[in-house]
């Protein structure tokens, strides 16, 4: 693989984006809002897909302080309802039919062991399948871009993850038990967590490897360490302890939070690298890239997550008309 220059992305790097369509998923708060912001900014439509509208439409309220033109939208998403994300696209296909840019940037961290409706459990659902799901129900909006486009970078898709995936030790993704159910001790919601950010890191080279061609490119990485409100809902002593930990390691502003993310979705330097797992600001990790560059792990995760899928009624199609899974 090419070395990349270490150059350092910043905002006002970021293209005129006049024209594109965009969704970042938790967009309402902390890097989703940052990255929102910046992408409307720069001319792109974008739709904040999530739970809440109260806290979606005072987060655009509070963005288009000072700039009322900017394009900006509620999307109702659940990550925790499988079968609501059909209907989340089929109102994003009323409304638009195109997306040139798909930020999967919601999530929740180290939460005490619990499953989702779906029998999933709640980090790996909320972190990775779930956006998964969307990915793939998004696939011929991404593809209707792209074949508009005189341009082969400019459909992408980005999975913010974390370094928690190669951080907790894990080698390979648990193919026998994705809730991985039989965790015990302090670290095992860690270890969830970063199983399911790991999950994401290699399902952007899955797809990478399946679409690019189709003028789909997939990116994954690490924002930073950020004070964001991502522990705010877990009131248990572990997410006592995880913000408390939050508060006195060296952190990044959520605007610097962003940047990566921006860099993914937007810069032409790096769709020379598409698939692969980024760091800040817009630089190639490097332990976590080992699991991409195995073709067995890559193929395996798309196997498990077209299964798990199809096992709640979807379909995935390839956008050239056959059908996986």
């Amino acid at each position: 693989m090419t070395r990349q220059k270490e150059e350092e992305f910043q905002v006002g790097d970021m293209p005129n984006l006049s024209g594109y369509i965009a969704i970042v998923t938790g967009g309402n708060s902390g890097i989703g809002y940052e990255t929102t912001l910046q992408l409307a900014n720069h001319g792109a439509r974008v739709y904040i897909a999530s739970r809440s509208q109260t806290r979606v439409d005072a987060a655009i309220k509070t963005m288009k302080t000072g700039n009322n033109g900017l394009d900006i939208h509620f999307l109702k998403l659940d990550l925790q309802d499988l079968q609501s994300i059909k209907t989340t696209v089929e109102e994003f296909s009323r409304k638009e039919t195109r997306l040139d840019i798909l930020i999967n940037n919601a999530g929740i961290m180290a939460c005490p062991f619990e499953l989702t409706k779906d029998g999933h459990e709640l980090q790996w659902q909320t972190c990775f399948l779930g956006h998964h799901a969307l990915t793939m129900c998004l696939l011929p909006l991404l593809h209707s871009a792209a074949q508009k486009s005189s341009s082969n970078d400019r459909v992408r898709i980005v999975n913010v993850s974390s370094d928690a995936a190669a951080s907790m030790g894990l080698d390979s993704i648990n193919y026998k038990d994705p809730n991985m159910a039989d965790l015990r001790g302090v670290t095992a919601p860690w270890k969830r967590y970063g199983h399911s950010k790991q999950a994401s890191i290699i399902a952007a080279k899955a797809i990478t490897d399946r679409y690019r061609d189709k003028g789909i490119t997939a990116y994954s990485l690490h924002p930073g360490i950020i004070k964001s409100n991502l522990q705010s809902h877990d009131t248990s002593f572990l997410g006592m302890l995880t913000r408390a930990a939050i508060r006195v390691m060296p952190t990044l502003s959520p605007a610097d939070g962003a940047r990566t993310s921006l860099y993914c979705a937007t810069s032409p330097s790096a769709s020379l690298f598409a698939g692969r797992y980024f760091i800040p600001f817009g630089k190639i990790g490097t332990k976590e890239n080992k699991w991409l560059d195995d073709a067995k792990a890559v193929n395996g995760l798309w196997t498990l997550a077209t299964n798990q899928l199809k096992d709640h009624g979807f379909v995935i199609e390839d956008i050239g008309g056959n059908v996986d899974g």
